[in-house]
This record gives C-alpha cells, structure tokens and sequence, in this order.
C-alpha cells in the first residue's frame, strides 16, 4: 500500500522552495502526532494525497498522486503541518514510508493507546499487552477479550488476571546464574558434572552451553498426576533427559530446570526463593506467581486459555495445568503480567538486577539464543512462550534498551489470518517504534 518513490521529508522541505510560488506557506509547525485517516467515502473518494506537498492545490495543476480513500480508517504518523490560503496540510508517516501531503480535515488525531489497542481486535488478540514507544515514560497498556468467559471476567492489565509466563521466565533463570557468575560463585566454563554427574556427557557441557541451548542436552515435555516439588522436578528432569554430546543449538526445557537446581545448589536456598529475594522483592513484581507442589496463592483470576475455530471465539477452554508447570522450574512454572514482566525486563539493564554491562555478558554466550533471549537480530533481544497444545502464548520484542518494545500475553489461538504469535508480537513493536 506504499506509494512508489515518495520522498523524505527534507526532499518535501527542498521541494517548497521551487514551488512556493504555486501557494504561499503562511506556517509550520513541525509537532509530531497520531492521526488516523478518517472522512473519507467512495463518491468523493476522500481528500488528495499531494506528492510534492501543499503547493499544487488548484486542478489546473498535478494534483491526486493518491486518495485518502485507500488508507481510511488507517493510523498515521503526523511529521510536520503547513498552512497555506487553502487550508493547513499535514506530512503523512505510514510505518517507515513517506505517504504525502493531506488536508488537516482527513485525519483526527488519536493516542497511542488506540493504535495498540486497535492492533489488538484487527488481529483478534485476546489478552494483554504493553508497548514502550520512546522508553518508560511514553507506554500503553492494552487488553482485549475474556480471561473467563464462565465468570464474565474481561482480559486486563491492572494485575486482576494473570497469565502462564511460558518460557520468557528462562530470562529470570539466565540473570540469576549471571549474578552468581558476577559474584565469582559460578564460571561460565563451570561443567555440569560438578551439580549433575548423572547426565551423561555432563563433564562436556558448561554453563555457558547451557545458557546457550548448545550444550547436547533434548528433553519430551511432561504433565504429571500431581504437582511437583522442586526437588522432584530436577530428578525426574535428570532421569527423563536425552544427552547427546551434540553441541550445536538445540533449544530445550531441561537446560533451564537444571540452572535452576544449580542455582538452589549453589545459594543453599530454593530456586523460588532466589526468584523471591533476588527478582520480585526488588522490582515489586506483586502479580507473578511461582507454581510448585502447592496450589499458586493469588487473588488474581487465572486466564483460561482458548481456541477460535475459525467461525467462533472461545472454544475449547483449556486451564493451566499446575502440575505440568511444576515440572519445569526455571523454565515456565509462573504466572505473570505483562506489566509486571515489564519491570523485570527493565531491571535486567538498570543494576536493580543485573548492571548494563552483565546483561550484555547474559546475552553474549551463543549467536542463536543465550541467557533466556534470542539475540540472532543486531540490536535485538525477543523470546517467545508456549505450551504444546495449548493456546497461551507469550511474546517480547524489543531493541536494547527497550526504547522500542511490545510485550504480549495471549489466552486463545489462532490469530486472525494465521498470523503467528511471533509475527503479532513485531507488527505491535512496528507500532511501538513509528507511532
């Protein structure tokens, strides 16, 4: 839908300069906003789009290089408004491409949050998500659908519905060995034969390899008839592993469940009081929850996963299962918020759990995948979260720093249009980064 060899904005600011006799700039204003394009309708097929910008007005001049009409209901980025005596004109943004010139009458402006939440119906999104569009300072929160359709209860963001973190948790699990590697308890090179003698090849694999899914080690995902202990869930891990002293990248849950031992091992307390002590105390994450042998303490509603068969929403309703996230501590035995994962993504750069320069050595073990991130884009970190054959999934994609990011839990699948979780999750950091 991008127009063709449309120009930047200083090629429009040169442009004036030939053209102004055509119409007089009376005056500018270079405020930024969101707009959506708006009154538009096929018999007068909408206000122009104006490739050389608002000084060929008249129709005895080029006029018409595009039609609102073909964008309405679209958002825009407005770059820089003029005003001439046929009216005030505003510099169109769409994404990262230049659209044109428009009358002011073809847009209203509107607010971040009602581009992000729109993405969310567009797409048929139900869950939770929040975007950072310039850091910490300029957010959305955005909630779309049921948590429960049972009890009437709608998705929210507030920390009233919670969601199973899936495998976005492994980032905790990396920061926490990565502060026991800063603290000289832990090397990178520390073989897994010193915590874990049992697996085979244990003496060839490293923390790092860990870290990094290189270490050789597959494990078949499991749902016992009760919730486990910490402690049985790293023996039945040990027993039910495959290692095969492959060490190219292969990504599996049991890497992260045995940091997770070696983290109680190392500490002489449990995985979920280093998560307590370490993580959630100190970023005040009051909404995240550790599954174990207990039934999770929340007063929170617990979000009921669902399918959409292609003609109905809710179908299918699927609960978290308490015992198949027990089995995986380290990997994806909690339940959280968007907002409180916000926190704790934030507190991996700022020294409130790892400083700048930790975080890059977290992310710096493997090419493909290392400390809880995938880190195979330049300048990126994203992770995403699932549960076979379930419909949770869980995203996070953002530049370093987070300046740029989207973070989003979602409670049924498929999307609208197939589109992936991966893909909704970088359509919404597209949002983050031009709007």
């Amino acid at each position: 839908m991008f127009l063709a060899g449309l120009l930047s904005v200083g090629a429009y600011a040169a442009q004036s300069k030939t053209f102004a006799a055509y119409n007089a700039v009376t005056a500018t204003s270079n405020k930024h906003y969101d707009a959506q394009i708006v009154n538009q309708n096929t018999v007068s097929k909408g206000y122009n789009i104006y490739y050389y910008g608002p000084y060929y007005t008249s129709l005895s001049t080029k006029t018409g290089d595009a039609n609102g009409y073909n964008f309405n209901n679209d958002f825009v980025r407005v770059m820089q408004s003029k005003t001439t005596k046929t009216g005030t004109y505003v510099l169109l943004r769409y994404f990262n491409k230049n659209l044109g010139w428009m009358n002011v009458h073809g847009i209203k402006p509107v607010s971040f949050q009602t581009i992000a939440n729109s993405m969310m119906k567009q797409y048929n999104v139900m869950g939770t998500a929040v975007l950072a569009s310039s850091g910490p300072k300029n957010t959305a929160t955005v909630s779309n659908g049921m948590a429960n359709v049972v009890r009437n209860t709608a998705n929210a963001g507030d920390g009233s519905v919670v969601y199973p973190l899936a495998s976005l948790q492994k980032a905790m699990t990396g920061a926490i060995i990565q502060q026991l590697i800063s603290a000289n308890k832990l090397s990178a090179s520390t073989k897994l034969s010193q915590y874990y003698p049992a697996v085979p090849y244990a003496s060839n694999i490293t923390i790092a390899q860990m870290l990094s899914m290189t270490s050789g080690i597959d494990n078949t995902d499991v749902t016992p008839s009760s919730q486990m202990t910490e402690n049985q869930a790293y023996s039945s891990m040990v027993s039910r592993l495959k290692s095969t002293n492959n060490h190219s990248y292969n990504y599996s849950d049991a890497n992260y469940v045995l940091l997770a031992g070696i983290i109680a091992k190392v500490t002489g307390q449990s995985y979920a009081q280093n998560l307590q002590s370490r993580i959630f105390d100190k970023l005040g994450m009051s909404h995240t929850v550790i599954v174990d042998q207990d039934q999770p303490s929340t007063k929170a509603t617990v979000a009921i996963g669902y399918t959409n068969d292609g003609k109905n929403d809710y179908q299918d309703a699927d609960t978290v299962s308490y015992a198949r996230l027990s089995a995986i501590p380290g990997a994806g035995n909690l339940l959280s918020t968007p907002s409180d994962y916000y926190k704790f993504i934030q507190g991996l750069q700022n020294g409130q759990v790892l400083t700048s320069k930790q975080y890059q050595q977290l992310t710096s073990y493997g090419n493909t995948y290392s400390g809880g991130f995938y880190v195979t884009k330049n300048g990126m970190k994203y992770n995403n979260g699932s549960f076979g054959g379930s419909s949770f999934h869980t995203s996070y994609y953002a530049t370093n720093g987070n300046y740029h990011m989207a973070l989003v839990f979602m409670n049924q699948y498929p999307l609208a249009g197939n589109v992936s979780a991966k893909t909704f999750a970088q359509k919404m950091y597209d949002v983050a980064t031009y709007y």
